[in-house]
């Protein structure tokens, strides 16, 4: 639930009407007007901040305000005095930004102020409206939520969709908005909309972004071998160094007669993207 705020004209006639408002701690003393009727002790310019170049030392203003603050404790008007300080102008403003009031500080209050605004903002923002599902059965769409939900890694979801990085983000970034999720849901909140949806079922949704095969090129005719999802970051770099090992380069063995070359079981780093992406496509078919 969000506060409401007094306007600043209605705090200031409730403060100033109160009928004990001539007992204020801050008010003059009747017998010395330089110090304040609730402590002798303070300056009645303890509740605002002298006009200094430069300002005042952070430990002089904390003192001061420590010794107002200490005043208004035990002020009979505290209540309606922080809340003509909390008030707001007709403008949006704090009624009183610069003096302690009630209690509180500037600082203090202007932080509360400023939680205020921002509650009031997510409360006014408009609501997110999920589109029919029927606008999210595209082929695209769909694509993206099954690869999502088997990777975390954008590079890794772009390729199960087979489409490109930019494609695959901005269709993300379309399901987030039509599926009525916050972004700071991420990746579970989306997915869990789109189950909610009847876009994806439970039983698709992994968490593990490591898993499921990654195509490799045929060995023969229509087999097709499978290894373990790298980050594609690191596919070429770990192909070129597996690769190397079973050849006998950088490691002075020689190869062995009839075992078989990496180029036989591994994606050609040489191939197109296109045949990369049309052998796992027919790869998750299979399976």
């Amino acid at each position: 639930m969000t506060e409401t705020r007094l306007d600043a004209v209605t705090a200031l006639r409730g403060l100033t009407d109160h009928p004990h408002y001539r007992y204020r701690g801050c008010a003059p003393d009747v017998d010395n007007p330089r110090v304040a009727a609730g402590d002798n002790r303070v300056s009645v310019d303890a509740w605002q901040a002298p006009d200094l170049d430069g300002g005042e030392a952070r430990e002089v203003r904390e003192a001061r305000e420590a010794a107002a603050v200490d005043v208004c404790v035990g002020c009979p008007v505290m209540v309606q005095c922080m809340a003509f300080g909390a008030s707001v102008t007709v403008d949006g403003r704090l009624a009183e930004p610069f003096s302690v009031l009630g209690g509180m500080t500037p600082l203090e209050r202007h932080k509360a102020f400023v939680a205020y605004k921002k509650q009031l903002a997510e409360v006014e923002a408009p609501r997110l409206v999920p589109a029919p599902v029927e606008q999210l059965r595209t082929k695209q769409k769909l694509a993206v939520l099954r690869a999502l939900a088997r990777f975390t890694d954008p590079g890794d979801v772009a390729v199960a969709a087979g489409m490109d990085l930019r494609t695959a983000k901005w269709q993300i970034a379309r399901l987030t908005t039509q599926l009525g999720v916050e972004k700071a849901a991420g990746r579970d909140g989306l997915l869990a909309a789109a189950v909610e949806r009847g876009l994806l079922t439970p039983s698709e949704v992994r968490t593990d972004s490591l898993i499921g095969p990654v195509p490799s090129r045929p060995a023969s005719g229509d087999v097709l071998v499978s290894r373990p999802v790298l980050p594609l970051g690191r596919i070429r770099r770990h192909d070129r160094h597996v690769r190397g090992a079973a050849s006998g380069v950088r490691s002075g063995r020689a190869p062995i007669p009839g075992q078989l070359s990496f180029d036989d079981v591994l994606p050609d780093p040489a191939a197109s993207a296109v045949s990369f992406i049309s052998s796992r496509k027919r790869l998750e078919a299979a399976v």
